[in-house]
């Protein structure tokens, strides 16, 4: 354990860096397009486009990392998303939402490394050892869930003093979290990682049926477990300012649900290597319908604690289990579904942040943690339809 630990001491270092600049981004941007825009329908728009950005960075990422390596498609996101965090620091300093746009797209390129990451830890390490991988490489993210949110909160007078905005410190934490991402998979990753060697992936049709199904079912769980939460996230910072609250509750409950993504992950990723993925994909989607029913009939500060808290644990037990299997398929069948799930989940939270102004304008928070809950009820469904996967 401890050899595959050090292998992916890198990408652990790189996440937790990039992950505390992004949820601190994430944070401020909806707020930040209710500031510098005065139109209710583009509430959502800027994180939508960011969404947008991930998903060309993904495609990025895996051309770089044919040609090249892993390493270098990594080291070249990150510093792209912190390029992205400047021209977002910038668009506040003149009020422009054209800029807002311009930023969270080029920032989108960053979160396409994070979350590429768990998938680059799980494929240099051991096979015993690859669902503990991933699930270290999440759990590195709970540094994002505690220091993103609650640097934008101890920081923002300050700033406000200095910029006469205090969300601009959202992104001033961005641009340094991306930077010391690229700078750490670059410094800690060791001269004979298979991280520096060009991905050995090739594009091959399935020879089995049942598999490509399976696979397509993979990817549309993964799909709704991240659209599920990122509705229900995305709406709770407005619901609060709605509700009379300050924008440090709003971190505050940030908070909590970050840290219910991501603290628990080495303990289920080390559970999912020894029992499989599918029961706790189950849990996973059962705690997300009961985190809905939560915030539905209590959507005050308290409700919100408790419901985004398990709101982000259902995702992680679902993230990490399904990550691991879409792995697994994807090293067994030599196809890059991870890319191709991800490119998806990044499709999904686009449609969730371009809808959010109207969503919310027209049905509410409860309306739309109303959608969470069906949404949950369509995943467990098809998670029975699954044939037993021979990759645990």
């Amino acid at each position: 354990m401890i050899s595959d630990t050090k292998k992916i001491s890198g990408l652990l270092l790189s996440v937790g860096f990039s992950s505390i600049g992004f949820i601190a981004a994430i944070t401020v941007t909806v707020l930040a397009a209710r500031e510098v825009s005065s139109n209710p329908l583009f509430l959502g728009f800027p994180n939508a486009v960011g969404v947008g950005g991930a998903f060309i960075g993904t495609q990025i990422f895996y051309k770089i990392s044919k040609k090249y390596s892993r390493l270098a498609a990594l080291s070249v996101t990150f510093f792209v998303g912190a390029i992205g965090s400047v021209v977002l620091f910038y668009s506040l300093i003149v009020d422009s939402f054209f800029l807002l746009m311009v930023g969270a797209l080029i920032l989108g390129f960053g979160q396409s490394a994070t979350l590429q990451s768990r998938y680059a830890a799980s494929f240099v390490a051991s096979e015993k050892f690859k669902a503990t991988a991933l699930s270290l490489a999440v759990w590195f993210s709970v540094f994002g869930s505690v220091f993103g949110p609650r640097l934008v909160g101890v920081y923002s007078n300050y700033f406000e003093n200095l910029f006469n905005s205090e969300l601009i410190v959202g992104y001033i934490v961005a641009m340094v979290g991306m930077l010391f991402a690229s700078a750490s998979v670059l410094t800690f990753t060791s001269s004979n990682s298979s991280l520096r060697n060009p991905a050995e992936v090739e594009e091959v049709v399935q020879k089995e049926i049942e598999s490509k199904k399976d696979g397509s079912i993979l990817t549309l769980l993964l799909v709704l477990n991240h659209f599920t939460m990122v509705v229900i996230m995305s709406a709770t910072p407005l619901h609060v300012k709605d509700i009379g609250e300050t924008v440090e509750l709003v971190g505050v409950i940030i908070s909590y649900h970050t840290l219910g993504m991501f603290l628990l992950s080495p303990i289920l990723g080390n559970y999912v290597d020894k029992y499989g993925y599918k029961s706790f994909t189950y849990i996973g989607t059962g705690i997300l319908f009961i985190s809905c029913l939560t915030t539905f009939f209590d959507s005050g500060p308290l409700g919100l604690k408790i419901g985004l808290y398990l709101l982000g644990l259902g995702w992680n037990f679902n993230y990490v289990a399904i990550s691991s299997a879409i792995s697994k398929f994807s090293l067994k069948f030599k196809t890059p579904l991870n890319i191709r799930s991800d490119s998806y989940v990044f499709l999904g939270s686009f449609a969730a942040h371009t809808t959010l102004g109207i969503s919310y304008l027209l049905v509410g928070f409860k309306g739309l943690v109303s959608v969470g809950m069906f949404v949950s009820v369509f995943l467990f469904l098809n998670l029975k339809k699954l044939n037993k996967l021979d990759i645990d």
